[in-house]
């Protein structure tokens, strides 16, 4: 479906005459990003997301309408090419460490929540050297979550729980651990996609484990499995 729709974008750039250095061509080359990464390829969607449209140093003096958008444009180019690269094949810290330099003031006040949520997210799991303390590392996910309870963002306060919980509780022995991760598992249902649900669930499982709680651990690792085998059919 997405691909369809960036094909009809493009198309209509095309019989409009509409610039392609504009941002509607940032738009659309932004959307066959997504397409490429949502459809696991991750090398071709890695590379226009690098591409020189998306280059935020030419946005340092941003003032017109027309520039803001293809600047955010730009800045959720960054974001998508971070996540990208934490995959263990790809990884550099120095390049990390780059990257997230370069996306810190855009996105640090950015007026959209959802940005900021996104960014803070980004900043509390990416490796880097050094590492973020943790204190750090538990400011940057509190922030995260402020942002998402203020745009009601299901996605995103799911994922941010997620990232708590296994980043302070899932190693965790007792009640505090439980309630992260229950949480967890709530919000990842309340969100509708599978994938994170497995997540929060395998997650609940571990904590459930780790407390003696033979039982209810087999119970969430089976919702765990269905879940996933519904995000990933045919695996």
């Amino acid at each position: 479906m997405v691909k369809k729709h960036v094909e009809k974008l493009n198309s209509a750039l095309d019989r409009l005459d509409a610039s392609l250095i504009g941002p509607l061509g940032s738009i659309a080359l932004y959307l066959s990003g997504i397409y490429y990464q949502g459809t696991g390829d991750l090398e071709t969607a890695l590379e226009i997301f690098e591409d020189d449209k998306f280059d935020l140093d030419s946005f340092e003096s941003t003032t017109s309408s027309v520039s803001q958008v293809k600047r955010d444009y730009a800045i959720l180019a960054a974001l998508n090419a971070i996540w990208i690269l934490q995959d263990p094949h790809r990884q550099d810290v120095r390049r990390n460490n780059a990257l997230m330099e370069k996306i810190t003031k855009p996105c640090q006040h950015h007026p959209n929540m959802d940005i900021q949520a996104a960014f803070h997210l980004a900043a509390a799991t990416v490796n880097r050297s050094p590492p973020l303390p943790s204190i750090d590392v538990r400011s940057h996910l509190s922030q995260a979550l402020k942002a998402t309870k203020v745009t009601l963002n299901m996605q995103f306060t799911c994922i941010t729980l997620s990232v708590m919980c296994n980043r302070f509780f899932v190693s965790v022995v007792g009640e505090q651990a439980e309630k992260s991760a229950l949480a967890a598992s709530v919000q990842a249902t309340r969100s509708g996609n599978p994938l994170w649900m497995s997540v929060a669930d395998g997650m609940l499982a571990q904590v459930f484990d780790l407390n003696g709680k033979q039982f209810e651990a087999g119970q969430a690792l089976e919702k765990a499995r269905r879940r996933a085998q519904h995000a990933f059919p045919g695996y």
